[in-house]
């Protein structure tokens, strides 16, 4: 098998190897209208959702009588702001296209490829006849910005007290076939580093239950092979496990400041 993570590394943030994340923050319940919301931040990268339903469609030609009818929103920054100065000029040069994550894909393709991911994971049968939107705003993109999105949702979710199968959890890989790092794979990329001519991103999104064996969708741009792809399945199934224990740590806290405040009344 190809070699997987070096720990040899030193990265544009200060990161020392391939297999370490950037620090997680969750901010939950910081919108007052939607049903559920959440600011996920992975690093600099800083991503806001809101959750409207589940509620009757503005439409009724649109209902369904055995499932509720999912709907993602993708919005980027109006001003297409990043941290660093390549990723600025990337999109600046790229209105249409969406930053970080996988250059290639359009905001339409994310809202698919996130639409899909979700679904897969929501019990939409659970709500006939209704509506439920999802929308996430990409305040600031520094990497891994597909990957931060869709968690992000997956919280804003969890607040809203949609009932879900299991939780989705998205990994970001980075690829690097520069000659010196010929075949390393770093986890969490920063936008410099994904939009390096030697370099190509993978995309997974992980079942939290089923970890390796419960990939529910892969999106890829540049080159790849199965080795790489099978190790970063496995270093997905691996992170994911962080990611998932920041979640219910995030998520325990909103709850026991709120039963703070409702015993203190």
């Amino acid at each position: 098998m190809s070699k997987t993570i070096t720990n040899q590394t030193n990265r544009p943030d200060g990161r020392t190897g391939g297999s370490s994340l950037r620090p997680l923050a969750c901010e939950i319940s910081c919108l007052n209208r939607p049903d559920g919301s959440a600011k996920f931040s992975s690093g600099s990268t800083q991503v806001l959702s809101a959750i409207y339903g589940p509620a009757a469609p503005r439409q009724s030609s649109r209902e369904n009588p055995s499932h509720a009818i999912l709907t993602i929103v993708f919005k980027q920054n109006q001003h297409g702001e990043n941290s660093s100065a390549t990723s600025s000029s990337h999109t600046q040069k790229n209105n249409n296209k969406g930053t970080g994550g996988v250059q290639m894909m359009t905001d339409r393709e994310m809202e698919r490829f996130i639409g899909e991911a979700l679904a897969a994971c929501i019990c939409l049968e659970a709500y006939p006849r209704c509506a439920i939107e999802v929308v996430i705003q990409v305040m600031k993109a520094d990497g891994s910005v597909v990957g931060t999105a869709l968690n992000t949702a997956v919280v804003a979710l969890l607040d809203a007290g949609i009932q879900m199968k299991s939780i989705p959890i998205a990994t970001t890989c980075l690829l690097d076939w520069s000659a010196e790092t010929k075949n390393c794979l770093k986890l969490d990329p920063v936008a410099s580093e994904e939009l390096h001519e030697d370099s190509s991103v993978v995309v997974l999104v992980t079942d939290s239950v089923h970890g390796e064996k419960g990939i529910i969708s892969s999106v890829t741009t540049g080159p790849s092979n199965p080795d790489m792809f099978l190790s970063c399945i496995s270093a997905s199934a691996k992170a994911s496990k962080a990611v998932v224990a920041f979640m219910r740590l995030a998520i325990e806290q909103k709850c026991h400041r709120e039963s703070q405040t409702l015993w203190n009344i």
